[in-house]
């Protein structure tokens, strides 16, 4: 199951919340195959960050995990979710940090009562 946390230092209007659940789990579903239904999103603002470049702007921090996505296709995934970010929240392109973990060879994880390992592990 593919999880999004977003994270940001401003409030998360409720309409905002709607077109960032909505439109995220949809573009990391269309990129990773993982079905829409199944991407995980948690929304959290007002979090006291800061770039340093952007110390009083609006910024967020985007983590994808659990997903499988080959590096050549970063651009085409920060294409896909920093104009939903744009347009929820008016957070600028150069203000949006994403982070995508792989689950790897020591990784864990439980889902609906199941516990699994990354690559390697046994279950």
């Amino acid at each position: 199951m593919a999880s999004i946390k977003f994270e940001t230092n401003v409030m998360v209007p409720e309409d905002a919340v709607k077109i960032i659940h909505t439109n995220l789990s949809k573009a990391v579903s269309r990129l990773t195959g993982e079905p829409a239904s199944e991407v995980q999103v948690s929304i959290t603002g007002n979090l006291r960050m800061r770039m340093a470049t952007a110390a009083t702007q609006p910024i967020a921090h985007i983590e994808i995990r659990n997903v499988h996505i080959d590096k050549e296709r970063a651009g085409e995934l920060a294409r896909a979710i920093c104009p939903v970010i744009e347009e929820a929240m008016n957070i600028a392109e150069h203000n949006i940090y994403i982070a995508v973990v792989n689950p790897g060879r020591n990784s864990m994880w439980r889902v609906n009562g199941e516990v699994g390992r990354g690559e390697g592990g046994e279950s």
